[in-house]
């Protein structure tokens, strides 16, 4: 069974921090859909067990080659995110597909994380393509295009937002995704709220979780919560003072915090 050593990472933490959707649990190992890549990891201990991925793909997947302890030096700025870390230390963001993470989060609009999951696996299943794992059957997710049918897409019980991914799938192109990574923030996010349907919220994910952007710092209902209780003493606050209160002041990395505050936010609650 291949294994690589890993010194600060929580897969447990990672997985289910409301990052990524199409992961499931058998005993202790997760399986893991990753656009037409099904693969399965398990921790023990200080290893980290895989199958059906090379060892440089794993990595790289869960960005086990980020320097960590400078990431959560520099954004440990105060006992309450110094909570967080403690409490979810070796969290990780991981680097998704590009085109999967926007249509899951566009499917993440007004719905909750089972909801999310089953619309990404009806859409898998009704225009992805089949693929046999163990004898256990399941879908690779739909490439860009092939979400080309809006009577389905409304079958895979996405509601409203049908209209929005089969405009995604009209409009968006693996070759405008990638050009993302070479804009400052600001001009890739602009470009990802061109997009019908994705506003602040889902751009920041999208930029965040897929696209290397590190300082993204999404607002939903969960962060707004807990920032502004904890930063700014219950007082109401619009999400662009806090988005901005995030980016400015945990910096650069600004999304682990988001990733550690929302995960005890979450948890607390």
């Amino acid at each position: 069974m291949p294994a690589i050593l890993v010194n600060n990472f929580n897969l447990e933490s990672t997985l289910l921090c409301g990052q990524l959707f199409r992961v499931s649990r058998r005993n202790d190992w997760y399986d893991i859909a990753a656009r037409g890549r099904i693969f399965h990891v398990r921790q023990s201990a200080n290893h980290l067990e895989f199958q059906g991925i090379d060892r440089e793909s794993l990595i790289h997947y869960f960005a086990l080659d980020e320097p960590y302890s400078a990431i959560l030096k520099e954004i440990n700025r105060d006992r309450h995110i110094g909570k967080a870390i403690r409490r979810y230390y070796g969290l990780r963001i991981v680097r998704q597909d590009p085109w999967e993470c926007l249509i899951s989060f566009l499917c993440s609009s007004a719905a909750n994380i089972p909801k999310i999951k089953l619309n990404l696996e009806n859409l898998s299943q009704f225009f992805g393509k089949k693929i046999t794992v163990k004898g256990r059957e399941m879908h690779a997710f739909p490439n860009p295009g092939d979400l080309n049918n809006y009577d389905q897409i409304v079958r895979a019980k996405t509601g409203f937002r049908a209209k929005y991914i089969r405009t995604a799938n009209d409009l968006v192109s693996e070759a405008f995704l990638l050009s993302l990574k070479n804009l400052p923030y600001p001009e890739a996010k602009r470009a990802l709220k061109d997009i019908p349907g994705i506003g602040d919220k889902i751009a920041d994910c999208i930029l965040l979780f897929s696209l290397g952007f590190t300082e993204a710092f999404p607002i939903d209902t969960w962060m707004k919560k807990i920032l502004q209780k904890l930063y700014f003493k219950n007082q109401q606050v619009s999400n662009q003072k806090l988005r901005d209160f995030g980016v400015e002041y945990f910096g650069r990395y600004a999304g682990y915090a988001q990733q550690f505050l929302y995960m005890m936010a979450r948890e607390s609650a």
